[in-house]
């Protein structure tokens, strides 16, 4: 018997408030404790926010770890939370603009990053509206967790595809849908489009501009804003350029999510090595290379 699944279940059980007191625990562990990931927090956050002093950098660190925390205590109450809840602590400051494409039957990629809660925000989504999610994820190597997240994504009728089976599973799907990618994820070197994003060189999958492109989707940028502990607000914003001029929608996405994170800073995913890999003199820049400048 697998005690990781119990465990979770188990915890996802418990209201909101009892999790967040286990939140304030670990925020305290992680920061202070283990340290988790202290470093790369510290020098993303630096490196992203130059004009900051090292004081505003150690307070945008300890917020970010909150933010952290109560983002894990509330993925797991997912698995247990009943859509009535979702609705209540998840919403759209626009649903009109995905309820147009809804009554036109037209089909939508919804591009969104790591910031605020997004497995609440996808899961919100197939609450809100009648088309089918198809939330593209990337398997974990833990087969406990991937399985977890599988489960939460797809319990209220999204359907979770996985990134390399992507394009086959979309394009078999007849029914009303929208295509959900987490669009800020790091790609390597040499499969990434390259951009200057928050003051450093940034890969960006070009997966979401080949996808729109192919199936000929209508483009929906979201940003999920956290409004205060255990309530969020989905702000939806229509992609209207070209999607077929190469490097558009995917440099339009970059800096949409950069105006974004700048609002509310400690709300996006710092803990993640999102700046791993350097920018080879092959690599493909969406913008002018600074290391030919």
């Amino acid at each position: 018997m697998r005690l990781l699944p119990i465990l979770l279940f188990l915890l996802s059980k418990l209201p909101l408030e009892a999790l967040y007191l286990l939140s304030d625990i670990l925020r305290i562990v992680f920061q202070y404790l283990i340290r988790y990931r202290k470093e790369i927090i510290t020098n993303n956050l630096s490196r992203s926010f130059p004009e900051k002093t090292a004081e505003e950098i150690e307070v945008l660190v300890a917020k970010y770890y909150q933010h952290l925390c109560d983002v894990m205590v509330e993925t797991i109450r997912l698995k247990s939370m009943n859509s009535k809840e979702l609705r209540k602590r998840c919403t759209f400051s626009n649903p009109e603009l995905l309820e147009r494409y809804e009554k036109q039957n037209q089909n939508v990629l919804i591009m969104m990053g790591h910031s605020g809660n997004w497995e609440w925000a996808g899961c919100a989504t197939q609450v809100q509206f009648n088309f089918t999610v198809l939330p593209i994820y990337r398997k974990l190597k833990n087969k406990d967790m991937n399985q977890f997240f599988k489960l939460i994504r797809s319990r209220f009728g999204s359907l979770p595809i996985k990134d390399k089976d992507a394009f086959s599973e979309i394009s078999k799907n007849k029914n009303h849908h929208a295509v959900a990618v987490l669009a800020d994820q790091t790609p390597g070197s040499k499969k990434g489009w390259w951009i200057n994003f928050l003051n450093q060189p940034t890969p960006f999958f070009r997966g979401s501009e080949i996808l729109a492109q192919r199936l000929g989707y209508e483009v929906v940028f979201a940003h999920v804003v956290r409004l205060k502990r255990g309530y969020y607000s989905i702000e939806l914003t229509p992609h209207n350029e070209n999607i077929n001029e190469r490097f558009n929608l995917t440099k339009s996405f970059a800096h949409y999510l950069e105006r974004e994170i700048h609002k509310q800073p400690e709300n996006w995913l710092w803990s993640h090595k999102r700046w791993k890999h350097r920018a080879r003199e092959n690599s493909v820049w969406m913008t002018k290379s600074p290391l030919l400048q």
